[in-house]
């Protein structure tokens, strides 16, 4: 009888963490970016659906980040 382990082992995913993180930080900023947008010009309407498409985009990066959080090793 060996001591190794028969089960692949999940190990935490770095990059997933770093990438969790940054999509989080970059969505927090983009719930307080409309005004900041309207005053460089933009109207409601634009700065709206400019920053929808940012809060999309990391939700979308946050769900691609918790899926690959962990890999496995043998």
């Amino acid at each position: 009888m060996t001591d190794e382990p028969s089960e692949p082992v999940a190990v935490l995913n770095t990059y997933s963490v770093v990438g969790i993180a940054i999509c989080a930080v970059l969505a927090a900023a983009a719930l307080f970016s409309l005004p900041t947008l309207q005053t460089f010009g933009l109207s409601f309407g634009t700065a709206f659906w400019l920053t929808a498409g940012v809060e999309l985009v990391t939700a979308f990066g946050i769900a691609y980040f918790v899926l690959n959080l962990h890999e496995e090793r043998a």
